[in-house]
């Protein structure tokens, strides 16, 4: 045979280059591919499967690695929607969008049926309710005005997405069964704001021209930094006021922790059990800081806090326990 009169290191050459050949052959080859899936709240679907939330509002069908609509039951209203009793929140049970202002208050206590509810488009008031939780927002991820929760007197839990948007102030007031602010981590959570509220995670900035896009509420980074300025400090931001007060149980807020920069105001007034800031990790409050009249927090504790953050407003600090009065 020909390969014969090939010296015996050729040979094996040639032996090894064809086991090579080969070798590689099989990586090139065919392979088996992955069948097709859907993926959805974290859980992959194969073909076929059929999945949906829990409200069962809507379901689909895992068709070529494409969810397919089987039934949506969700609905919308257009206007402002008051719920002021159990009764008109139970007959909200697929409602996804309000596109005005939504007020949820009176007897409605159990929020579950809500649960399918993801965009509100003016503000949204959950006052003098009966609500113990606030189970049953958390699929609520924009509202685009501001957020009040105020007067619940039985309430011990918010229960909000920590990607939830809000394009306004947020106030938490007078609500004195509440001990922590945990389910409004949201206030700190965004990192990289973007400019419109089609930005996914974190608070967007409002939107020039609308009802929270005045010259004042507009951020900044919209435009881009003025020639000597900072950039804003790496960590959450949040653009509307902050106001947390008169809540008399409250005693964490580490919720807020990762809030570095608040580009309006940020207030917390007269909540009698709450010892100190300490968990907050403000570095620039852009209007006023106002630390004041709480009976457990001392002054030295109030101040140490108020000293470390840089406040473009007014900083307010008086009325705390063996501290100056407030004028």
């Amino acid at each position: 045979m020909r390969d014969s009169l090939l010296p015996k290191g050729a040979r094996v050459a040639q032996a090894l280059a064809v086991c090579s050949l080969a070798a590689a052959a099989a990586a090139c080859g065919p392979t088996v591919m992955d069948p097709p899936h859907c993926t959805f709240e974290e859980a992959d679907y194969a073909e076929g499967e059929e999945f949906g939330p829990a409200d069962g509002c809507v379901r689909w069908v895992c068709e070529d690695g494409e969810s397919v609509a089987l039934f949506d039951d969700r609905t919308s209203v257009e206007g402002d929607l008051d719920l002021p009793s159990q009764e008109d929140v139970n007959a909200q049970q697929c409602l996804s969008h309000v596109g005005g202002s939504l007020t949820i208050s009176g007897t409605a206590a159990d929020l579950t049926p809500l649960s399918s509810l993801a965009h509100v488009g003016g503000q949204l008031d959950i006052v003098a309710s009966d609500a113990q939780t606030l189970h049953g927002l958390e699929a609520l991820a924009e509202v685009a005005g501001h957020l009040t929760i105020a007067g619940n007197q039985q309430l011990t839990a918010l229960a909000f997405q920590p990607r939830m948007s809000v394009f306004g102030d947020v106030t938490i007031q007078d609500n004195d069964a509440l001990v922590t602010l945990a389910g409004a981590e949201f206030i700190g959570e965004c990192t990289t704001c973007a400019t419109d509220s089609g930005a996914v995670g974190g608070l967007a900035a409002p939107a020039q021209g609308s009802a929270e896009g005045s010259a004042a509420n507009v951020p900044r980074d919209a435009v881009g930094p003025s020639e000597g300025e900072d950039a804003e400090p790496q960590g959450g931001t949040f653009y509307g006021k902050i106001i947390i007060a008169d809540n008399d149980a409250l005693a964490n807020v580490s919720a807020l922790g990762n809030l570095r920069y608040a580009w309006d105001d940020v207030r917390f007034r007269n909540n009698a059990s709450l010892r100190n800031l300490y968990a907050l990790s403000l570095e620039v409050v852009q209007g006023d800081l106002e630390i004041r009249d709480h009976a457990s927090m001392s002054s030295f504790d109030a101040e140490t806090v108020a000293l470390e953050i840089t406040v473009w407003g007014v900083r307010t600090i008086c009325g705390n326990a063996d501290g100056v009065a407030c004028p």
